[in-house]
């Protein structure tokens, strides 16, 4: 299991690699395995290390694990880029009121942040 897991760390690794950092709402599709599978090799080598690991692995794999919760739904993440201009304060100087689209990528951001945040809390239990 642990050999499984590693390569699919490996993989999704490689694909946090070529993506913009500090986005929100990334499509799922963009991920080379399940998103269940990431999350479950991410707990499965966090437990085998166990808290004894290195410090910089550890912190490490837990970046990786609460960043996942940054992808979502394809059409979800579709709603959230449409919208980056109006989410975005600096896009929007004079703070433009939001039409609806963009009230519901605002909503779909803030259940991104509430879930990485769960996330980490999650992750630093293992």
């Amino acid at each position: 299991m642990l050999n499984l897991a590693t390569r699919i760390l490996k993989d999704y690794g490689a694909c946090l690699a070529k993506l913009e950092p500090g986005s929100y709402g990334l499509p799922e599709s963009f991920l080379p395995h399940a998103k269940s599978a990431i999350a479950e090799a991410h707990r499965v080598t966090l437990q085998a290390l166990g808290p004894e690991s290195p410090a910089d692995l550890r912190e490490a794999l837990i970046r990786g694990y609460v960043y996942l919760h940054q992808f979502v739904d394809d059409e979800e993440a579709l709603q959230v880029a449409n919208a980056q201009d109006q989410l975005d304060p600096f896009g929007n100087p004079e703070a433009v009121a939001a039409d609806p689209q963009t009230a519901s990528a605002l909503a779909i951001v803030n259940r991104i942040k509430l879930e990485m945040e769960q996330a980490l809390e999650v992750a630093q239990r293992w």
